[in-house]
């Protein structure tokens, strides 16, 4: 006698094993059109798992799509754009929506004038827009990161990309499990750099230059002025910048200088704090550095030299924003501030040059 029922069984088995077919043979070629790039074996395997399970009430391509959670940030940034709220046409710092980052997590401590946005313009792409914190937070004097409003450090640590003018306290303290890197500049080159870019940043674009702490301080000054400057929060950004931001140790707040009250002790900390990140670039050898980085978290290295930001030719490429600055000539009298500013940094700075055995540690030996 038939058991009842039976028909209706194998063909249930029937088409089980049909989709069960149809996931097997379909699911690269579909998530590779999905994600713009071919799929990890544990994609594929959750794009299969969905396709077949017939719980949830939703078509099998569906299902089979919605499982893999890299296709779900493009379908709801791509939902966004339907409903005219997604974000402006994307620059490359801003990632790629074709793209998703399977990495380990990175924190970049964005140093100034260290060649930054000429690596986020490397790097960036290869994340999808939502993978990258949209609001870098600016964690510096004047803003003071700890007395940022409460799961800040929450709210940020679900990014895979966290990058900005940090200091590495505040980055440590949103995310302690990421991989974390820098580039640092030759100390003395990179204060003349900001002086330069600061002053060539239009003065009707700063606004009040006469009571501006930085940039308005760079119009206001000539190179020598602008070091002897005493503004604390420029001190902040002059003197011995990299210890400070390494250590978080600001004159800005202070009654007295933590920086001036025990150098010894302040040099020991930044010290200890470069040993903490997982990478040092340097911006001299941006290329090889960025190679070097590429390699340590699989990332896709540049097919063409990684480009910075050249002052000298923005107010060609940004006219609404920047004018012309002459360079200052270095005088004895600038080089001897710009020793003086720099006594830790440049401790800091001999000793990565070190750690990469490049040409410029190889001869200063």
């Amino acid at each position: 006698m038939r058991e009842p029922g039976a028909p209706h069984r194998r063909a249930a088995d029937m088409r089980q094993t049909a989709m069960s077919v149809i996931a097997l043979t379909s699911a690269p070629l579909v998530l590779r059109l999905s994600l713009g790039r071919w799929p990890s074996d544990s994609e594929r395997q959750a794009f299969r798992r969905g396709f077949t399970d017939r719980a949830a009430r939703l078509p099998a391509l569906v299902r089979a799509l919605s499982s893999v959670g890299d296709v779900c940030n493009l379908m709801g940034y791509a939902m966004r754009a339907r409903r005219g709220t997604a974000l402006p046409p994307l620059s490359p710092l801003q990632g790629d929506i074709l793209t998703v980052w399977t990495g380990p997590k990175l924190g970049f401590l964005h140093l100034e004038k260290c060649g930054g946005l000429a690596v986020m313009r490397w790097l960036a792409p290869q994340f999808h827009p939502e993978q990258i914190d949209p609001d870098p937070l600016r964690a510096v004097p004047p803003q003071n990161f700890y007395r940022a409003p409460a799961g800040i450090g929450r709210e940020k640590a679900r990014y895979a990309l966290l990058w900005g003018h940090f200091d590495l306290p505040a980055l440590e303290r949103i995310d302690r499990d990421r991989f974390l890197f820098t580039f640092l500049r030759e100390p003395r080159a990179r204060l003349v750099s900001i002086y330069h870019f600061w002053r060539s940043v239009r003065p009707d674009v700063i606004g009040d230059v006469e009571n501006d702490p930085l940039m308005g301080a760079a119009h206001r000054h000539d190179l020598l002025g602008f070091l002897r400057d005493p503004e604390p929060s420029l001190r902040d950004y002059l003197d011995n910048f990299y210890t400070r931001r390494l250590t978080g140790r600001y004159t800005t707040g202070a009654t007295i200088d933590p920086l001036t009250t025990n150098p010894a002790d302040s040099l020991a900390a930044a010290q200890n704090a470069l040993a903490r990140l997982d990478f040092v670039g340097i911006t001299e050898t941006m290329d090889g550095s960025v190679h070097q980085l590429a390699r340590l978290i699989g990332a896709r290295p540049p097919d063409r030299p990684v480009r910075g930001n050249i002052t000298a030719e923005n107010h060609i490429e940004s006219v609404d924003v920047f004018r012309k600055a002459e360079q200052t000539p270095i005088t004895p009298e600038i080089q001897a501030e710009l020793d003086r500013l720099t006594t830790l940094d440049r401790t800091l700075y001999a000793r990565t040059l070190a750690r990469h055995r490049t040409p410029q540690a190889l001869a200063a030996e």
